[in-house]
C-alpha cells in the first residue's frame, strides 16, 4: 500500500509539471510570439545628419556615405528607427572648382536607413551644395585687364560634419517590434 501511495504521488506530480510545461509553452506569450508589426508609411519623416565633411576633393559620383539619425522616428506609438542608426547616402554630384571661375558642387541622395528589427528601409532626400560661380567676373575681367583673371577659381563646396538632412520613407515598410 506504501508503494502504490508513492506511485500515485509521482503520477500527480508528473502530470502537475507536464500541465506546468504545457501552459509555460503554448499560453505564456514569449518575446518571439509577443512580436507587434508596424507599418511606416511612405511619408514619414527621418531626420539624418552627416558623420563628416563632404567635400568634391574627397568624393566622386558614386560613393557611398554613412549619416546616422537625429531622432527617434515613432510611428503609432512605436519606435521603428532608433536615434543613431545607421543611413547610407550616396554622391550624386561631385565637381572640385576649377579655373575661369568654376564653383564646386557636391550633391548627396539618401537610399536608406537600418530599422529596429535590423530591417532596410528605403528612403528618399537630397542635400546640394554649390560655391559661388565666379565664371561672368572671371571672363570679363580677363577681356578687360588681364588674361591672368581667367586663372580666378570659383568658390568651394563642403557639406560640414552634422549637417543635418530630412528624408522621408520611400515607400511603406513592415517593422517588427521586438
Amino acid at each position: 500500500m506504501i508503494g502504490l501511495k508513492k506511485r500515485s504521488m509521482l503520477l500527480e506530480l508528473f502530470t502537475l509539471v507536464t500541465l506546468w510545461m504545457f501552459f509555460w509553452v503554448f499560453v505564456t506569450p514569449h518575446p518571439v510570439i509577443a512580436q507587434e508589426k508596424v507599418q511606416v508609411p511612405v511619408g514619414t519623416a527621418v531626420i539624418l545628419k552627416t558623420n563628416s565633411t563632404l567635400t568634391p576633393e574627397m568624393l566622386n559620383i558614386g560613393d557611398t556615405v554613412e549619416l546616422s539619425v537625429v531622432s527617434d522616428v515613432v510611428v503609432d506609438g512605436k519606435v521603428v528607427i532608433k536615434a543613431g542608426s545607421n543611413a547610407r547616402g550616396e554622391i550624386t554630384a561631385s565637381k572640385d572648382r576649377n579655373i575661369i571661375g568654376i564653383a564646386a558642387q557636391i550633391g548627396l541622395a539618401i537610399r536608406s536607413v537600418q530599422g529596429v528589427d535590423g530591417s532596410t528601409i528605403a528612403l528618399s532626400g537630397a542635400k546640394m551644395v554649390e560655391g559661388k560661380d565666379k565664371m561672368v567676373t572671371s571672363i570679363g575681367l580677363s577681356l578687360i585687364c588681364c588674361i591672368l583673371f581667367a586663372l580666378m577659381k570659383g568658390g568651394d563646396a563642403t557639406i560640414p560634419t552634422g549637417t543635418q538632412i530630412e528624408a522621408s520613407v520611400a515607400a511603406t515598410t513592415i517593422i517588427t517590434i521586438p
